[in-house]
């Protein structure tokens, strides 16, 4: 009978944890051991917006599995544990325990790597000072959820006009602390179109929130602790706190010392089993790549419900399994303040950047019947080939139900459908759900009229 196979898995987050437990099912007698730098796993770090601003009262109501089921279930799940070496030659993991400065080892015959990512930090004077946060942990949001329950700060500064940067900027004014959104691109929310985008920044404008886009940072100012942000054209604005927000890098550098591939992207690369180049080592969640499947190209989209899907594709090919991953259509949704904003595929502009032969239609319907009391305002924007009519490219934009409703155009993206297809779904109808013409339906038999075929 053969030996028990040993699993190591490098980070304890959402593909990582995913993996093992998908292990556990598959291997029952394996050895499965999961080492991670910090002292917590199976948190959901989408979560911590809503935490800062005491929606979620208690972070541990973000962790998704306590570690103790994990134990129950025979993973060995070391915090703080901190791998400072891959040998692959000899399928060794190098670690070092509780901070100490010994060195460890541990032999596997399967490895996967969960690396995760870490915020991107901007090079410039004062990201180390007091006041400063990228929000990235469960420590330190609830050392800033508590500084502004002290009422310590009353003016912010949020650096990047991303997704995070906008949730935070609601959750800041939760506290009526003041707020100025920094973005250097010529408009906030660069995932969505320009004339979509404009929608996003005037929510945040209408709840109280200063947007200054198309310039950059210069410095973060103070001595101990920040006092104010200097921008690049000498304009100065007042903060005790900065909030940096503006993307991550995935965390490459084990992978790429121990000879493991990177892709195009600057994450690991990986094939739709999870593979690396590197026999018997898989990748999984925010440190690798996934195919975009709209572009037929492997991309860097690190997302929560993609790592969870790449984890456990990981751990079942480790263990045994025979499954993939196809791909990946980017479909995502954020919450600004009273409005839903969604999209999935791509963007007209990238679209054009590639010189790709689209149009796009964009309407604006109601969330329900126009005479239901919670009824609101719904813009639809539909990016298409010109010639063959399949869907390239959704976005969304309203009071409600934005993002499941997404969820239906991502399913019709994935599929390839053309706009005629979708104008021919029979999708529901209920006045306190959605108007008799439902938005998306609208939206589709506009883009058919475009259509040369």
């Amino acid at each position: 009978m053969a030996n028990p196979l040993t699993y190591v898995i490098v980070g304890g987050n959402a593909a990582g944890m995913s993996a093992a437990r998908r292990i556990r099912r598959n291997d029952p007698q394996g050895t499965i051991i999961v080492l991670e730098k910090s002292n917590i796993v199976s948190y959901g770090a989408c979560g911590i917006p809503y935490y800062i601003a005491d929606i979620i009262k208690n972070k541990n109501d973000l962790i998704a599995l306590p570690i103790e089921k994990f134990l129950a279930d025979g993973i060995d799940v070391r915090v703080k544990h901190e791998v400072i070496n891959i040998d692959i030659r000899k399928r060794s993991v190098y670690f070092r325990a509780n901070n100490s400065l010994q060195t460890q080892t541990i032999s596997y015959d399967r490895l996967i790597l969960s690396l995760g990512a870490r915020p991107l930090v901007p090079e410039i004077q004062g990201t180390d000072l007091n006041g400063v946060f990228t929000v990235r942990s469960l420590d330190e949001a609830e050392t800033l959820k508590q500084e502004l329950q002290q009422g310590k700060h009353k003016k912010a500064v949020i650096i990047g006009g991303g997704s995070i940067g906008l949730e935070m900027a609601e959750a800041l004014r939760a506290y009526d602390v003041q707020v100025s959104i920094i973005e250097r691109l010529p408009r906030v929310l660069p995932i969505i179109d320009s004339e979509m985008a404009m929608l996003a920044e005037e929510e945040l404008k209408s709840n109280g929130c200063e947007v200054i886009t198309g310039k950059e940072v210069k410095e973060i100012r103070g001595a101990s602790g920040v006092t104010g942000v200097a921008l690049a054209d000498g304009q100065t604005l007042e903060a005790s706190l900065v909030l940096v927000a503006v993307g991550v890098r995935p965390n490459t550098e084990l992978a790429v010392k121990a000879g493991i591939q990177l892709g195009s992207a600057g994450a690991i690369q990986v094939d739709s089993r999870m593979r690396t180049n590197i026999r018997h080592v898989y990748a999984a969640g925010d440190c690798a790549e996934v195919k975009h499947l709209v572009i037929n190209k492997f991309a860097y989209i690190p997302l929560g419900n993609t790592a969870n899907k790449q984890g456990r594709i990981a751990g079942d090919n480790a263990s045994g399994g025979h499954s993939f991953l196809s791909g990946v259509v980017g479909n995502t949704a954020v919450k600004v303040f009273g409005l839903e904003i969604a999209r999935s595929g791509i963007t007209e502009a990238y679209a054009k950047r590639l010189k790709m032969p689209v149009k796009s239609v964009k309407i604006k319907s109601r969330t329900e019947a126009h005479y239901m009391p919670g009824s609101k305002p719904i813009h639809v924007k539909l990016i298409f080939d010109i010639t063959s009519g399949r869907l390239l490219g959704a976005q969304m934009i309203g009071g409600e139900n934005v993002a499941k409703r997404m969820d239906i155009l991502a399913t019709a993206i994935q599929q390839k459908m053309s706009v005629a297809e979708i104008a021919q779904l029979d999708l529901n109808y209920a006045p306190p759900f959605a108007p008799v013409w439902e938005p998306i339906l609208i939206a589709a038999n506009q883009a058919v009229k475009s259509v040369r075929n």
